[in-house]
């Protein structure tokens, strides 16, 4: 663990509002990144408060938070250049500073990046969703077609029972094929129950695809 913690990059985020906040929700996730500190002088800022929620240590003043803490990386996401000026003039040597507009650039790939795995998902999602719903409407009517053959093997078995039991001593033999004509029904209706709990399981899984869905649109 210790290792692993060590190779991680540190991270520090200059300014709470909407960029800050889309910044921190992506690297705080990263086990590659360690956000080491936000900085806003407004502590109910967006991104602050979302630090706060996180266990990231806030800071109200620039220039301490700069030279107190070294980082790898710092993003400045105010778009002011005098906050860019006294970051350059107060960080550690080596600590690389990405800019508002860098910081915004990074944003917008990460959020095109993002929609379009979201469609792709989103698309792969509907297509198999349309599949396994197609696949149930087959099950069903099949399932229906199962259910009439059940009863009919049903019904001539009960006749060839009585049939049976008319014919007497003559009738042992029709007797035996009607026991297994009643067999056979018996499975026919155990294989029904089982492709019933399978149609069902596949009713469940469209459900859960579509909630999905939902998410993702």
């Amino acid at each position: 663990m210790a290792n692993d913690e060590s190779k991680q990059l540190t991270l520090g985020i200059i300014g709470g509002g909407h960029g800050g906040l889309e910044m921190l929700k992506i690297f705080s996730g990263s086990d590659q990144v360690k956000v080491s500190y936000m900085v806003d002088r407004d502590l109910q800022a967006p991104g602050m408060v979302e630090a706060k929620a996180l266990k990231v240590p806030l800071e109200t003043d620039l220039v301490a938070a700069v030279k107190n803490c070294r980082t790898d990386f710092i993003i400045e996401a105010t778009g002011s250049a005098k906050v860019q000026e006294l970051i350059e003039g107060n960080r550690h040597p080596g600590t690389e500073i990405i800019s508002g507009k860098g910081s915004l650039m990074f944003y917008n790939v990460l959020t095109e990046s993002r929609k379009r795995t979201s469609k792709q998902v989103f698309d792969q999602i509907s297509s198999i969703g349309e599949e396994i719903s197609l696949s149930t409407r087959t099950v069903k009517i099949a399932l229906g077609g199962i259910t009439q053959v059940a009863l009919n093997l049903e019904m001539l078995a009960i006749n060839a029972a009585i049939e049976a039991a008319r014919a007497g001593e003559k009738g042992r033999s029709f007797a035996v094929v009607a026991e297994a004509v009643k067999g056979t029904a018996m499975e026919a209706k155990t294989l029904l129950e089982s492709i019933e709990s399978v149609n069902n399981n596949n009713i469940h899984m469209s459900e859960q695809l579509e909630q999905l869905l939902v998410k993702l649109d």
